[in-house]
């Protein structure tokens, strides 16, 4: 009795093989590698900038409030009763960023007056993940001076 041999046809000839070979498995790892070390650099700068940015609504929100403690006080230093602006400052929702509420702090924001300019610093928190940035604290004065403490380009930070 002649026993049946198996023809591969096109339709069983595919259907043996299943899974992936070990070469198609690298061929993609290598693929998301090369895309992640292109990709995570632009996403960690984009965060940063995010963060900056939060920052700095967090240094314009100050700005017009020393300006309007000004206004009724005629002084950045004190108000009328003699109590010291940082008093005052350090309760506001804007004395962190993001702010109070909203999250973990990542910024904090602080004052220096005198009588008649101010600057106010938003200085990365200790361990924070703004720790090591380029542009290291973000500040702004009376007449809207822009600065950085970091070796950043100041126009680039305030982008």
């Amino acid at each position: 009795m002649k026993t049946p041999t198996k023809t591969l046809t096109k339709a069983n000839r595919f259907t043996s093989n299943k899974g992936f070979t070990l070469i198609e498995v690298m061929l993609v790892m290598l693929i998301l590698a090369l895309l992640l070390t292109t990709a995570w650099p632009a996403y960690s700068a984009h965060i940063a900038r995010g963060r900056r940015s939060d920052a700095k609504v967090q240094l314009a929100s100050a700005q017009q409030w020393m300006e309007r403690f000004y206004s009724e006080n005629y002084s950045y230093a004190k108000d009328t009763a003699g109590n010291k602006v940082g008093e005052a400052f350090a309760a506001q929702s804007f004395s962190q960023s993001p702010r109070v509420g909203e999250g973990k702090a990542i910024y904090k924001l602080s004052v220096s007056s005198t009588d008649n300019s101010f600057i106010l610093n938003a200085t990365p928190t200790d361990g924070g993940p703004m720790t090591g940035d380029e542009c290291g604290s973000l500040s702004l004065d009376h007449t809207g001076q822009r600065g950085i403490s970091g070796t950043g380009e100041r126009l680039k930070c305030w982008k």
